[in-house]
């Protein structure tokens, strides 16, 4: 696929080339391109000039330089000589509008590189890319190494193109060039890419140029790096170039004016005798023979014809001595000269013509083309062109008029295209081309005569005409009267007809070649149909007679057609006849109507024809009678109690007055109507009036009739109209306001507003209430509270609640419908109950004052609405109980607390309904005192000379303990005793004590040891004072102190075990009075340390570790109580709107108090978990609770808490809950809706929200016996449209309302609302109609059932009963033909059986006859004689029979079988029939039995 692609590519880039070479090249021949632009004919010759190569017109070398810069070379030149103009080839390459935006730079590679090139260019169309290196065009064809590409820009502007090389090679490198082309137009830009290796040139073919023109030429070498570029001519040098290199490889450059010098001082002189110069010409030729020029170009200002065939050589030199040469042959070539076209002179139409074009000098070859009238010869001229080295000639062997023109002569070679032109004539006699016929014009109308005749000279052609009078001819130019003229064509044109111009014409032509043209023709005018005015009108009543008269005008013959309205006239009627008479300048039609009808009214044309036009003349017949009703009659706008109306005016009759009667309801006669008459205005289009001083919220309707001095219309149908709403006018009764139970809520009830006042449907009631402050006179505005309450039957009641406690309101009531609120009614005044404070105290602040005593103060409380009596204080310490104080005061003393304890504090105010919500708790210490006793001491002999002190912490530490001090002393002294001081940091956690080693004490001695704890306080009382006596025998002693130990289920226990002893004791360990050997949790260490794995409630007890040598033993016991996670706290939930109140029960606490914390997790139903807090829960008086706010309205929620303490966690506890609120509730009828032809008005306040907001709204609709719902948007209709008569704007514009567009007038539609809150959504279905166009009403649906549907019922059932019916003939037939069958084979069977039983003897009676049959009889049933019954599966019965002598080897008797079908005949009967000896009688019986025998007789069976 890829290279089908690359063939592809290269087929559309082959194609451009050959495009480009044509538009350029014409003949694709031209191998050199003239650079240079010659300004004067003085500049021409010493213009320098630059050799480029091209291949198919795209050029092989570009003057640009080593810098890449971009240039735009353009060639134009033009010599005339004589009548000769000699064009030298050209092709421009300016471009004013194709720009590269994007080149690449020089390029020093290594071989193996991957090189990639890119040029991106713009221009007005996207042009294509060329690319080149040194000349030569690369395609893909190229090398497989190469790759081209071109795309748009990532941009969009302007197009890419890339030349990529892969695995580059030293000849690779040479001077790449890209070229943009797009028409005639191009730019290219050129640099070098060079690779390193030896030095090489590339080989050229000849290089043709034009004699006189300058070249300049560029060497095609490769390699890197190349030190020195040299140019040689006959074996001498003529130019030297240091060439640019890399930094590593530079060398010292020789300046231009040296070279120059040393090239002028070489012999490169031209022989005199060839050139024709002399000395002096020649040295200043010399000089300028060579330029010198960029990076080696060689630059000749002028090559002349001597100069053919020369070569010059190209040397490069690389750094490291290595050379490259190459030569290069020129050929100076002569652009053509022609001499002038030679043909005949005085040629005629039908001779043989020859054009010849002659060279007169240039070098060959030479191409010949030529053109006639600038143009390619078209082949049906049939001319045959002959053409030669030299010379061509165009034959013509026939020549006639189409040949004549401007012939060009084109000769072209190499270097240069010349053209000669002449003019070929004949002389031609006229011919005609339009030869003048007889002709008729119309009077009156533009007149055109055709005489046309072609020839050379071109004919001249005059018009004549012959006077009748004189009988001579003249000129018609010179007639009378003007109006006529004569075109050049031959065309006589006049103007406008009259009969003077009739008469006899004659067309003459001539040119002065043969014999001239003549024509004599005859011009008749012809008078058409007209009339002398357009119409009239005619005016009558109806009943009386008219004439209606038409006189066309014309030449006959005149036909008259009559037509009314556009339709013919019927003439068959008796009361209308036309007649028609001839006048002397035409005829006169006329229709007479014995007696007017209203029918006969309206505009009639009489249409004229004859032969040479038509006219028709129109009469307006107008027939005053009494007026027909007005037409469309709408209404416009409505209000509250104006109502505009308007119709459009009647046609077909006049109309001077109307009539407008309305009524308010259905149910008065319109006698009793309303009647207004207004005064027809001509200016309006449409009538209108407004009816003024209507009743808010009443149906109306109203019709127009009308009038003028006949008689009054009958009346259009009636248009119905509801005035808008109107606030209610009245306020709402009985208002009473009633304090409840719970602080801060009244209880409204109140009754609606009088019928009358309520101006429409009442939607609701906003209740208002007003705060108090400053007695009767001073309000709050900022707690005045609104709320909005939805209609209800009778009595209307509502609860304000979130009101401010102990308050004095002001409570008024007003009912509002669609268009607005009506009165408040007068304030009733009610005081809510007083509640508890509603904010905590804030700044709450504690201190310790003493070791038992902490300073707690706090900023008071505003409290708005409760009596502030004081503040409860609750305080406890982090295992204990909840104790509180009270206190009037913002400052309280806490007595009596325990010394160097944490204790949480929190405030709450209290009033007389209660207490207030509490601080958030604060944590304060009380100060440091002395330390209490350690509560046991033990001290140990570890050898001879040492003991071992071991203690117990305080338990009383009452501060933090910063050391201990241990006294020893010989109990027989009276010193003071010797103290060890042991920081408080050698504690540990898992020994549960401290040891202390004192040595250097005297063997045989009894010391006294006691202990005491420090603190910042001071020094706190000395533990007990134990005697230990010092001797040669270290008995085993433990110096661990036991006690009780609690510790969490599951964890892991370390129970230490130190001894001392000598030799060293021995240990066992004890739980419960048992060894402790192998088991999976106990841990025995090498520290004689007990370690117990997740513990349970199984290994609690009593631990005791044994130590024993030879002098005796010691032990330590552990009492191990595992303590359990606490139990799932009971939580209750207490419902709002947007939140729940939780309130949960601690959990029991077994043992001593613990610290209970709480994790509250919360989600939706069908949403992911959420912590709620932790550690925010607060006991209050054995209780906690919490308050989860910003939740959903009317959601429900799962709840899920866990009580956890020093142990771990309890077991969730789970609670559903839902908040306040419900799901939207739809109204059960449809008096929230109104319509009008084309619009459905829903008035969504209808909707209770159920205390939760109503979010999304979703309309639906579909046409009443359709299946497919349609959505629809709330598409408010435009004021200008008929609607305000349902529904007002104010009420349009409201924000609840919606309206389905685009509907069908007259039509019952089923609508489907869903109104969705955070609760859920309700779904409601109504079915509503729009009016009619005239605004009414329509009845309800007829069917309610789909007809559709019911058709497919029917059907269905009608097909069932069908296909039953023919299932049961069928059954009933096949039934039928076997009862049939088998009657006939019985009957068969009889009489064979009486035809064959003659001989009783086994010989004479065949086999099959002789054997005895059993045959069981076929019964049928009383009801049905013809249908057969089948043995039922589950029938039981007996078979009786008997055994019959037969013949010796015969077989035994087998069953014989029914001619006609080959199962056996039984029936379900149980009794067989033998058959008898008397064949007649067997045969009889069975009949008999099939006849008459019922189907229900007695089954007797037989015994065997």
């Amino acid at each position: 696929m890829k290279n089908v692609w690359m063939i592809i590519f290269a087929v559309i880039i082959i194609s451009a080339n050959i495009a480009i070479t044509k538009n350029a090249e014409r003949l694709g021949r031209v191998k050199l391109h003239k650079s240079a632009k010659a300004t004067s004919p003085g500049d021409e010759k010493d213009a320098a000039k630059i050799l480029v190569y091209r291949n198919n017109g795209i050029p092989l070398y570009s003057e640009a330089r080593r810098n890449y810069s971009t240039r735009i070379i353009s060639h134009r030149k033009t010599r005339r000589k004589g009548n000769i103009n000699v064009s030298r080839f050209k092709r421009d390459l300016v471009s004013s509008n194709i720009i590269i935006t994007h080149n690449f730079n020089e390029k020093i590679v290594t071989p193996g590189d991957d090189v990639s090139l890119q040029c991106t260019a713009t221009a007005e169309r996207p042009p294509r890319f060329v690319w080149d290196r040194d000349g030569v065009v690369i395609s893909p064809n190229t090398e497989q190494r190469y790759t081209i590409g071109q795309m748009m820009s990532p941009n969009g502007v302007g197009v890419v193109s890339h030349l990529n090389i892969t695995r580059s090679r030293v000849e690779d490198g040479g001077l790449y060039s890209c070229t943009a082309v797009e028409g005639e137009s191009s730019v290219g830009h050129s640099a070098r890419i060079d690779v390193y290796g030896p030095p090489y040139i590339r080989s050229l073919p000849p290089i043709k140029i034009q004699s006189g023109e300058p070249l300049k030429l560029r060497c095609p070498y490769y390699g890197f790096p190349i030190s020195k570029l040299d140019w040689e001519h006959r074996g001498k040098k003529i130019l030297s170039s240091m060439i640019s290199q890399h930094p590593r490889y530079k060398r010292s450059r020789e300046t231009q004016s040296k070279l120059l010098r040393e090239h002028t001082e070489q012999n490169l002189t031209v022989k005199q005798n060839n050139t024709g110069f002399t000395d002096s010409d020649h040295f200043r030729k010399k000089r300028q023979l060579f330029e010198p020029n960029e990076d080696g170009v060689l630059s000749i200002p002028r090559v002349l014809k001597e100069s053919n065939g020369e070569s010059y050589t190209c040397i490069v030199h690389s750094p490291s001595g290595e050379m490259a040469r190459r030569s290069f042959e020129i050929q100076v070539v002569e652009a053509p000269e022609l001499d002038e076209l030679r043909m005949g002179t005085g040629l005629k139409e039908g001779q043989i013509v020859q054009i010849t074009c002659n060279i007169i000098s240039g070098d060959p070859p030479i191409y010949f083309s030529w053109l006639k009238d600038g143009k390619k010869m078209p082949a049906s001229l049939k001319i045959t062109e002959r053409s030669s080295e030299l010379f061509s000639v165009l034959i013509i062997k026939r020549v006639s008029l189409e040949h004549c023109g401007k012939y060009t002569c084109i000769a072209t070679n190499h270097v240069g295209k010349v053209n000669q032109t002449a003019d070929l004539y004949i002389n031609v006699a006229p011919k005609w081309i339009d030869e003048p016929t007889n002709t008729s014009l119309l009077l009156g109308q533009r007149g055109v005569v055709y005489c046309n005749a072609n020839g050379y000279p071109t004919p001249q052609i005059h018009w004549m005409k012959r006077d009748a009078t004189l009988g001579i001819w003249r000129p018609v130019l010179d007639l009378a009267g003007g109006g006529i003229m004569s075109y050049p064509n031959g065309t006589l044109i006049i103007e406008v007809v009259s009969l003077a111009d009739e008469g006899v014409y004659s067309c003459n032509v001539e040119n002065g070649v043969g014999d001239s043209l003549n024509k004599n023709l005859w011009i008749s005018v012809n008078k058409p149909v007209h009339f002398e005015s357009m119409g009239s009108n005619v005016t009558t009543k109806v009943g009386l007679p008219v004439t209606l008269t038409c006189r066309p005008l014309g030449d006959n013959p005149i036909r008259v057609k009559w037509s009314l309205n556009g339709n013919p006239v019927d003439f068959t009627s008796s009361r209308i006849s036309v007649s028609e008479s001839k006048t002397h300048n035409g005829i006169k039609s006329i229709i007479s109507i014995n007696f007017v009808e209203s029918r006969d009214g309206g505009n009639y044309e009489c249409r004229a024809s004859n032969p040479y036009g038509v006219a028709a003349y129109n009469l307006h017949l107008r027939i005053l009678e009494p007026p027909t009703p007005p037409l469309d009659l709408q209404v416009d706008s409505v209000t509250s109690d104006s109502a505009k109306l308007s119709w459009r005016d009647t046609i077909s009759s006049h109309v001077q007055y109307y009539n407008v009667q309305y009524a308010t309801s259905d149910f008065m006669l319109w006698d009793t109507a309303k009647s207004i008459n207004i005064t027809r205005q001509d200016n309006d289009i449409r009538q209108s009036i407004e009816l003024r001083d209507l009743m808010p919220a009443v149906d109306y309707r109203v019709r127009v009739a009308s009038g003028n001095q006949v008689d009054l219309s009958p009346f259009t149908q009636p248009a119905h109209f509801t005035t808008q709403q109107k606030a209610p006018s009245s306020t709402p009764l009985g208002v009473q306001v009633q304090a409840t139970d719970n602080p801060g809520e009244l209880t409204v009830s109140w009754l609606p507003p009088p019928r009358d006042s309520h101006n429409g449907h009442l939607q609701g009631y906003h209740v208002k209430a007003v705060p108090r402050v400053g007695g009767d006179i001073g309000t709050d505005d900022t707690q005045t509270k609104v709320l909005k309450v939805m209609s209800r039957k009778g009595k209307q009641e509502t609860t304000l609640s979130a009101l401010l406690k102990n308050t004095r309101y002001a409570v008024s009531v007003s009912a509002f419908n669609s268009a607005g609120n009506g009165p408040f009614s007068l304030p009733v005044y009610q005081t809510t109950r007083e509640g508890a404070p509603e904010q905590p105290p804030a700044g709450v602040e504690c201190r310790g004052a003493s070791s038992t005593s902490l300073r707690v103060s706090w900023q008071p409380i505003t409290a708005h609405g409760a009596s502030l009596l004081g503040y409860s204080i609750y305080y406890t310490t982090e295992d204990g109980s909840w104790q509180n104080m009270t206190s009037p005061h913002t400052e309280v003393y806490l007595q009596a607390l325990l010394k160097y304890n944490n204790y949480t504090i929190k405030v709450a105010g209290f009033s007389n309904y209660g207490i207030g919500p509490f601080s958030y708790p604060v944590v304060c210490t009380t100060l440091q005192d002395v330390p209490g006793p350690p509560p046991e001491i033990k001290v140990l002999v570890s050898s001879q000379t040492s003991l071992l002190v071991s203690w117990k912490r305080p338990i009383h530490p009452n501060g933090e303990i910063t050391h201990y001090t241990v006294h020893v002393k010989p109990v027989s002294s009276t010193s003071s005793p010797q103290n060890y001081r042991v920081e408080a940091t050698q504690e540990s956690n898992l020994s549960r004590h401290l040891t202390f080693p004192i040595s250097g004490l005297a063997t045989g001695k009894q010391y006294e040891v006691f202990v005491n704890a420090h603190t910042v306080a001071g020094e706190g009382a000395a533990s007990n004072r134990v005697h230990a006596e010092l001797s040669s025998k270290v008995v085993a002693g433990v110096a661990s102190l036991g006690g009780p130990i609690s510790v969490g289920v599951g964890s892991s226990l370390l129970l230490v075990c130190q001894c001392v002893g000598v030799p060293p004791p021995r240990t066992v360990w004890y739980h419960k009075h048992n060894i402790i050997t192998h088991h999976p949790r106990f841990t025995r260490n090498h520290d004689d340390s007990l370690l117990i794995n997740n513990i349970d409630q199984s290994l609690s007890g009593n631990y005791t570790c044994l130590a024993k040598n030879l002098y005796g033993s010691d032990s330590v016991s552990y009492g191990v109580s595992v303590l359990p996670t606490p139990e799932p706290p009971a939580v209750r939930a207490e419902q709002h709107k947007h939140a729940l109140r939780l309130v949960w029960d601690a959990p029991r606490a077994a043992g001593r108090p613990q610290k209970i914390t709480y994790n509250l997790s919360w989600k939706e139903a069908s949403g992911s978990w959420q912590d709620a807090w932790s550690e925010k829960g607060t006991l209050i008086q054995g209780a906690q609770e919490y308050t989860l706010q910003g939740l959903k309205c009317g959601t429900k929620y799962s709840l899920r808490m866990t009580a956890a303490n020093s142990v771990g966690a309890s077991q969730p506890a789970y609670i559903d809950a839902t908040t306040l609120g419900g799901v939207p509730v739809a109204p059960t009828s449809t008096e929230w809706f109104w319509s009008n032809s084309s619009h459905i008005f829903i008035q969504l306040s209808g909707w209770d929200d159920n205390g939760c907001e109503i979010i999304k709204w979703e309309v639906e609709y579909r046409e009443f016996t359709s299946k497919v719902w349609k959505k629809t948007e709330n598409r408010l209709p435009s004021l200008d449209q008929v609607w305000n008569h349902y529904a007002s704007t104010s009420m349009l514009n409201q924000p609840n309302s919606f309206v389905i567009a685009d509907l069908s007038p007259a039509q019952w539609y089923q609508i489907k609302i869903t109104a969705e809150n955070s609760a859920g959504a309700t779904t409601s279905v109504y079915s509503f109609a729009t009016t009619t166009l005239l605004g009414e009403s329509i009845g309800p649906p007829t069917d309610l059932l789909d007809l559709n549907m019911l058709v497919i019922i029917c059907s269905s059932i009608l097909l069932t009963i069908c296909t039953f019916t023919c299932i049961y003939i069928l059954v009933k037939r096949h039934n039928h033909q076997r009862l049939t069958e088998y009657r006939n084979s019985l009957t068969a069977e009889c009489k064979s059986e009486r035809s064959n039983v003659t001989v009783n003897t086994p010989q004479s009676v065949p086999t099959e006859i002789n054997n005895r049959v059993y045959s069981t009889p076929v019964h049928l049933t009383a009801d049905s004689k013809h249908e057969l019954y089948e043995i039922s599966p589950y029938a039981q019965f007996a078979i009786g029979f008997r055994t019959f002598g037969h013949v010796d080897n015969q077989e035994v008797p087998s069953r014989v079988h029914l001619p006609s079908n080959s199962k056996s005949r039984y029936d379900s009967e149980t009794s067989f029939q033998m058959r008898s000896e008397s064949e007649e009688s067997d045969c009889v019986s069975r009949t008999t039995t099939l006849k008459s025998v019922p189907r229900k007789g007695c089954r007797v069976p037989h015994h065997r």
